[in-house]
């Protein structure tokens, strides 16, 4: 008999594909789930990369956290994303309506699918989102919600 997993809550889910997902830069790049983004496909050429993982440290799996803890998580996060050798650009995820507070972020090039389960395994974040060469913007859950 199979039994149904945990889920992530379908208002959670609907904020999460309402995003703005802005990469910082000269001039910031703004991603949405599912909308393909010629600036972010030009981004990874650039770089000479293939994919790329947007992700936060910020409030484990839905559950918000302090401004001092959610800054503690993200520096741990920087400082792994920096031994590991990658080149991360800073960001952050905004809800359009301003229901909930914007999260820092980063954008990592050259991370995989396997290097996105590993950091929301680690960051414990319920999804991350997952460019490829064509510039389109992907959620990817969690592995215990897939």
């Amino acid at each position: 008999m199979l039994m149904n997993g945990p889920s992530i809550p379908d208002a959670t889910l609907a904020a999460y594909r309402a995003a703005v997902y802005r990469i910082h830069g000269e001039p910031p790049i703004d991603m949405m789930i599912g909308a393909k983004n010629a600036s972010v496909a030009a981004l990874l050429a650039r770089h000479g990369v293939a994919s790329a993982v947007f992700v936060t440290a910020f409030n484990p799996f839905g559950c918000e956290l302090s401004a001092e803890q959610n800054a503690a998580r993200q520096r741990t996060l920087e400082a792994q994303i920096a031994q590991a050798g990658w080149i991360a650009l800073s960001g952050e995820g905004m809800d359009p309506n301003n229901v909930w507070s914007a999260e820092a972020s980063l954008f990592v090039l050259g991370a995989t699918l396997l290097d996105a389960d590993e950091l929301m395994l680690a960051y414990e974040q319920n999804a991350v989102v997952v460019v490829r060469g064509d510039g389109l913007p992907r959620l990817r859950l969690h592995p215990r919600y897939r």
